[in-house]
């Protein structure tokens, strides 16, 4: 059986990367992985970006930081690592793009 990957993404204000970093999620050749993205609040259309990818695939999953948590990458990190599922943890950025066979 495959293992789990987590892929954790923080977001901020980043609608004009963050489309491009899901494709090359969503295109990768292994198949057991699950994207979690954490928006630290932002103000332009992320939330709207995010709603769409979430409707291509279900293993994309969207969390708002909590109040409780302080703002910043790092703090939406280990948010998001509290909600992974994943056997193994990839950290990434909101602009970041993985190679097809990764």
């Amino acid at each position: 059986m495959e293992k789990l990957i987590s892929i954790i993404i923080p977001t901020y204000n980043r609608a004009s990367f963050l489309g491009e970093t899901l494709d090359s999620v969503i295109n990768q050749t292994y198949g057991n992985w699950e994207c979690i993205i954490v928006d630290d609040g932002s103000t332009d259309y992320t939330k709207e970006l995010l709603e769409f990818y979430i409707t291509l695939d279900f293993r994309i999953k969207v969390f708002n930081r909590p109040e409780s948590c302080k703002k910043g990458p790092s703090s939406c990190r280990n948010y998001g690592f509290a909600k992974s599922k994943g056997d193994f943890i990839n950290w990434f950025d909101s602009d970041d793009l993985l190679m097809i066979d990764a």
